[in-house]
């Protein structure tokens, strides 16, 4: 999960410098899958054929493409004017979602005191995005979709994970994703110069190790368990923020990420001393 994080988070900033650079959100996630999909491609080939992403789980991967398409969609275009740390903040919804909904769907236990983080949690997002302020901006809203997208994402590829393989996880929405945002980039299509086709690589990189090493992740550790290790995300987000954007958070942010990060704490701690 830590290494997933750093990862992912490496990769919005890539994103942020593409998207403040006036391209289309659907050319740049286009031209990053086709350098996903031919690196799984690749590996496919030389690992045992398309024997390897046999599957009977169509509506799971088609509910994941869905969802696939619809994070990186909404994030990356809010990024066009939201700064880097405050987007993430936001999409910290996410860990307290999936902590949750993890007691319905994989029937995990969730007690008074991680209901309670859950709560200081969303209090902790709501700072950020001050909903009393009359600021409250359409990019954090699109932040929010982002995050509720990316919850959709990981938990189905929990329950995906009981009997498909990683790769093969990995692979459908991949390939469904690309599949779809390069139809559409004939309608936003525009030149692209070398060195920002370098950065999407670049992107495609980082995504594609980020996802393997979440799923792995959320395969074999309870969701209430390693969700808080996410929070290192903010840390990430403020320190790229600052060294590329010149982005320093304001007052209310750095509230948030103090609210957000000691309800995700507190979350380690109950499960440390349950363990005990």
């Amino acid at each position: 999960m830590l290494i997933g994080v750093f990862f992912m988070s490496s990769m919005d900033a890539v994103g942020k410098l593409l998207v403040q650079a006036d391209y289309s959100v659907i050319q740049i996630l286009a031209i990053r899958g086709m350098f996903n999909l031919t690196i799984l491609l690749t590996w496919m080939v030389t690992h045992g054929g398309f024997g390897s992403v046999k599957t009977k789980q169509y509506k799971g991967h088609g509910l994941r493409i869905i969802f696939g398409l619809l994070a990186p969609l909404l994030f990356f275009m809010s990024l066009k004017t939201l700064p880097l740390a405050e987007a993430t903040v936001i999409f910290f919804v996410s860990p307290f979602v999936m902590t949750a909904l993890s007691v319905p769907i994989f029937k995990e236990k969730v007690g008074r005191h991680r209901w309670g983080a859950i709560f200081v949690g969303f209090v902790g997002v709501l700072i950020v995005m001050q909903p009393t302020s009359g600021l409250l901006e359409l990019e954090a809203f699109m932040v929010l979709g982002a995050s509720l997208s990316y919850c959709a994402i990981m938990l189905i590829g929990r329950w995906l994970g009981t009997t498909e393989s990683t790769f093969t996880i990995i692979f459908y929405m991949t390939l469904g994703t690309t599949t779809i945002t390069g139809l559409a980039s004939f309608f936003v299509w525009q030149p692209i110069p070398l060195e920002d086709v370098g950065l999407i690589a670049a992107m495609a990189v980082l995504s594609l190790a980020g996802n393997i090493c979440l799923i792995r992740a959320f395969r074999v550790g309870e969701v209430g368990v390693i969700t808080p290790f996410e929070y290192t995300g903010l840390f990430w987000a403020v320190t790229l923020g600052y060294l590329v954007f010149a982005e320093f958070p304001a007052a209310h942010v750095w509230t948030g990420v103090a609210v957000i990060g000691a309800s995700g704490l507190y979350l380690v701690y109950r499960e440390n001393r349950t363990k005990r």
